[in-house]
This record gives C-alpha cells, sequence and structure tokens, in this order.
C-alpha cells in the first residue's frame, strides 16, 4: 500500500507498518513505496510495545510506528561510523 491509502484506512491513529519496498535518496531519506500496515492503535505506547515485540522477534524487518496525521513520511537515515560491541 501507499501511505496515503494507509492514512484514508486508518484516520488520526499510530500505525505499526512494515516495508515491502524502499531505498534511501542521496539526501539519506527513507523513500518507501510500499508498506504493510500490521495494526493500527490509538495509544502510542500500545504501538511502540507491539514495535518492540516485532522487532525482538524478527529483527531484520523494516518497521515503523508513525501516526496518520502526518502528510509525508521523513525518515533520515543515519550511517553508524563508532565500533559496536556486541
Amino acid at each position: 500500500m501507499k501511505w496515503e491509502d494507509i492514512c484514508q484506512a486508518f484516520p488520526n491513529r499510530w500505525v505499526l507498518i512494515e516495508v515491502v519496498d524502499a531505498y534511501t535518496n542521496e539526501d539519506n531519506k527513507r523513500i518507501l513505496n510500499q508498506v504493510v500496515p500490521i495494526e493500527a492503535f490509538s495509544d502510542p505506547m500500545e504501538a511502540m510495545r507491539a514495535y518492540k515485540r516485532l522487532h525482538k522477534e524478527i529483527p531484520h524487518r523494516e518497521l515503523y510506528v508513525l501516526h496518520t496525521n502526518r502528510k509525508e513520511i521523513n525518515i533520515s537515515e543515519r550511517r553508524w561510523t563508532g565500533v559496536w560491541r556486541g
């Protein structure tokens, strides 16, 4: 689905989405071509709990929690330049 379709389907809600098709442009902005709504919430804390649970189960999925009042999705990608200790 496109973001506009999700906004129409779930007005004034927090939506947990999974990205199906996306890329990062030259300005390090994520361009989400296709997303799938997983669940809609009225409470942002419930949405974040669902996000954390799904991210823990399958960490490679690209998930976001966004409010449908947003006209556009504005997600910046940051490059990690430090040392990761696991």
